[in-house]
Order: structure tokens, then sequence, then C-alpha cells
């Protein structure tokens, strides 16, 4: 359906109005991301606030109510101004224009830069505990959507969906039914690690707002019951982040040393499940790059792909679980044999 942007600015308008008791002077439309999602900044003076319009009526739902739980738990979430779900749209803080990934591009020939991003990266994973540990208590997992835990339905349609959006435009040759039976072998191995936490699902740094030099995390709606080891992986193996292997394990053993306060950690289970959930984030994020790039020709997730197949490259051969699933283990490497550091 197409979006007709002048009668969305008209009603955010209102529901602005509504809410500042001014009308605004200038709306100004934010980038699009791969989201459907369409976000409008407002502006009267010095009264500032986000519009966003989003056909989908129960994602709107739910990122109201996640966003009322964390704030429970005083978690830096964008307070919530004003609603009007009859209409899928509503008023949010405006957080400013620096996420972490733009603030890494723009960091990365300053001196000191690499210990700048390793503290960058401590505090933000000392918050992902908060949202993963602390703010599951009590945590109404009903509300989820479009899965409500991280079962092996959810793990199958993203492994479908780097097979369909990726593997498939890219003319990769597999056998079916021996790739299917990787894919089952692969879920139920990551079904067998403790999932019990709130996973946040996109945990990565375009998602993350650095406001007063704090950061503030936002998209955490598509959040279910799971791992802890699935959001580390995405912060950590963002593709455009680039992030320096060895400050990788760095900031893994801060992770670990800080989630064990609050909850029973075995170091070396831990890190093998890490390994094979990050696998699992990197082919969901070819799945994106793929339908977003190969499929629709969207530039910047083509420039996405490199830097993933590298981490990918990484990856492969610290996941034990490859060894079971020898159909998907032999794809992976064909996909990543002609990988350089210079596609990053």
């Amino acid at each position: 359906m197409e979006i007709d942007n002048k009668n969305i600015v008209t009603e955010l308008s209102l529901l602005f109005k509504k809410w500042a008791g001014k009308d605004p002077d200038t709306t100004e439309e934010l980038p699009h991301s791969g989201s459907s999602r369409v976000y409008f900044r407002l502006s009267a003076g010095k009264t500032q606030a986000i519009g966003v319009y989003n056909q989908n009526t129960i994602e709107n739902n739910t990122f109201i109510k996640f966003t009322q739980h964390f704030k429970t738990f005083q978690l830096n979430v964008p307070e919530i101004y004003a609603e009007d779900l009859s209409k899928n749209i509503y008023l949010i803080e405006d957080l400013g224009n620096v996420d972490l990934l733009s603030w890494i591009k723009t960091s990365q020939d300053k001196q000191n830069f690499e210990s700048e991003l390793i503290i960058k990266y401590k505090l933000v994973l000392k918050e992902l505990i908060n949202f993963q540990i602390i703010a599951s208590q009590d945590f109404d997992y009903s509300i989820c959507y479009p899965f409500s835990s991280f079962n092996k339905e959810a793990i199958l349609f993203d492994l479908n969906y780097f097979l369909n959006q990726y593997v498939k435009p890219s003319k990769y040759d597999f056998n079916s039914d021996k790739l299917v039976n990787d894919f089952n072998t692969f879920a139920d191995y990551l079904l067998q690690e403790k999932a019990n936490f709130f996973m946040y699902r996109d945990f990565q740094a375009r998602n993350i707002m650095l406001k007063n030099n704090q950061p503030y995390f936002i998209d955490f709606q598509g959040g279910r019951k799971g791992p802890l080891q699935y959001d580390v992986a995405s912060l950590l193996y963002q593709a455009k982040a680039n992030i320096p292997e060895e400050i990788r394990l760095d900031l893994l053993n801060f992770y670990m040393n800080e989630a064990k306060k609050l909850t029973p950690i075995d170091r070396e289970k831990f890190i093998t499940f890490f390994y094979a959930f990050a696998l699992l984030r990197i082919l969901q994020t070819l799945g994106a790059y793929g339908l977003r790039g190969l499929v629709e020709g969207k530039s910047h997730f083509i420039e996405s792909i490199g830097p993933a197949l590298l981490n990918l490259k990484l990856v492969i051969v610290k996941t034990d679980i490859l060894n079971q699933t020898p159909e998907l283990k032999n794809l992976l490497k064909r996909i990543t044999a002609n990988t350089t550091k210079n596609e990053s």
C-alpha cells in the first residue's frame, strides 16, 4: 500500500499540537531504514518530537507497551509523548541524529579511537544486560510480535530468509533436502541453550542513539524471550561496525563477567553457543542485505554484504555445530571462498 506522506504529516501535526499546545513550525522526513516505518522530526521553537507512522497496528502496540515496561526499570528508551494508534501514529522523544554506528565512522581516524570504542561498547553492554536480565522480570511475552519466543519456528524462519533472499538470488548451488535437514539440526542445537531472557533481537549500533554521551535504545519492538548470546553477537558482529577481532573478544569477556553477577554463566558453554548464535545472526542479516540490496538494489545494503561475508568467514571456523551440518558448512565455505579484508 502506498503511503500518503502529506496526510501523515497532517495527522502528526494535529497530534503534536494536542501534545505541545502549538503547531509545529517545521516537519522534516527522516531517512528511511530497512523497516516500513516512516519518521518525521516536528519542531516548534525548542519543542521537538519524532513523529512515527507505521501501518502495522500490532507492532505499534508492542512498541508502546515495551517502552512503558522498560521505563519502569529506568532504561534509556525514548519517552512516548502522545499516541493515536487508531491512525497508526505516535510521538516520541527526539534523541538526535548521532547513532553509535555514525559515531564509529566519524571517530575512526581519531587518536585513541580504539580505547574510546571499548569504553562506549562496555557502557552499551552493561545496558544490554539490564534489558536482558533485569527488565525480563514480569515481562509479558504474550504481546511480542511476530514471535513470543525464539523458538524453532523463528530460527527456521531466519535460516530460510537467508536461503531465499541471499543464497538463491546469488545463484549458489545446494542440495535442498540435505540443507533442510541441516537447518533442522542447527535449530535443534540452538534450542538447547537456556532461553528465558529478554532478547532485543535487533541489538546493533544503528539502534543505539548517543545523547549527551549516553546510549539510548530504539527499535526493540521485535523483542521476544530468548538466549543471552544472540544480542551480544548482533552487536559485536555488526557488518559495518568493523570491530577488530581482539576487541570483540575483550568485549565478550567483559559481557560475561558482568552478566554472571546476575545469572550463572558457564564460560566455555556460553562461548560455544555464542559463535553458533553469531552465525545465525550473520545469516539473517545476509538475508536482509540480499532482499534490500540484491533484490531491491539499495546501495547501503549492497555495501554491507562484503563486511558481513568477512564476519561469516571468521565465525564459521569457530562454530562447532557445523561439523554436524555438512551441506550448510560446504555452502558457507563456497560463499566465503573469495572473501578478503579489502571487502570491509
